[in-house]
């Protein structure tokens, strides 16, 4: 991105038409049910995460977590696609970075606090034209942040599980959640490391149920995935 005396590109003329939510609780931005998780799973603060015990209760707590990304509406919002090249997702996922910093947990992220935020971005000295479509529509960038914390979130869960010495042993419920989260794109290569991790016939099933294509569930990068990880078991002699 560079400034320059040419005309403006699509992207930085684009009308996004995302209005500001209120929620009725306060001037929380994001949904309830990323505001109600629980520590550390609402920071998606990964090194917090890697370090919690595998207890039954922990256990408990990341099922549930995952069951609210999948069941939850409110946290797959229709998102405007931004038109080609498609560079604003990159300044979303930039200005989703600062959110993250100056409002570390879900239920910190207020619209009072994106404002000031966004004023911060209006002071600096230089800002590239699709910054400055940032501060204009950032009901749009927040709009994008629901289901990409949607996303980092499921990932975050799968590589936890996936740390155990056995995680075979999470089949039971675990197979069933990773194979939808595939199949919905969220968390979905940790989701397909973790079936490949666990053995077993269930995970076996999942997995070559998610690796068809290309009318298969997945989609055709996952389907890919998914079969590269069926290999694998096949080469070591894993079924």
């Amino acid at each position: 991105m560079s400034e320059s005396d040419t005309e403006p590109n699509a992207e930085e003329t684009w009308d996004p038409q995302v209005a500001r939510w209120r929620e009725p609780e306060g001037d929380y931005v994001l949904p309830r049910a990323l505001r109600s998780l629980p520590e550390p799973w609402d920071e998606a603060d990964w090194r917090r995460i890697a370090e919690l015990p595998r207890t039954d209760e922990r256990l408990a707590e990341a099922r549930r977590v995952v069951t609210v990304l999948l069941d939850d509406p409110e946290l797959t919002p229709h998102v405007p696609q931004p038109p080609s090249p498609g560079l604003l997702w990159h300044v979303w996922e930039e200005f989703h970075w600062a959110v993250a910093k100056s409002m570390p947990r879900t239920s910190d992220v207020t619209w009072s606090g994106v404002d000031e935020l966004a004023r911060a971005w209006r002071s600096r000295p230089q800002l590239y034209p699709l910054q400055r479509h940032v501060v204009r529509h950032v009901e749009a960038a927040m709009l994008a942040m629901i289901p990409s914390l949607r996303d980092d979130i499921a990932d975050s869960v799968f590589r936890w599980l996936t740390l155990d010495p056995d995680p075979g042993r999470f089949a039971d419920w675990a197979v069933g959640l990773a194979e939808r989260c595939v199949t919905e794109d969220i968390g979905a290569d940790s989701a397909i490391e973790l079936l490949g991790s666990m053995g077993g016939p269930a995970a076996g099933a999942a997995l070559r149920r998610l690796s068809v294509k290309p009318d298969g569930p997945a989609s055709w990068e996952n389907a890919e995935a998914a079969l590269g990880v069926l290999f694998d078991r096949w080469s070591d002699g894993t079924r």
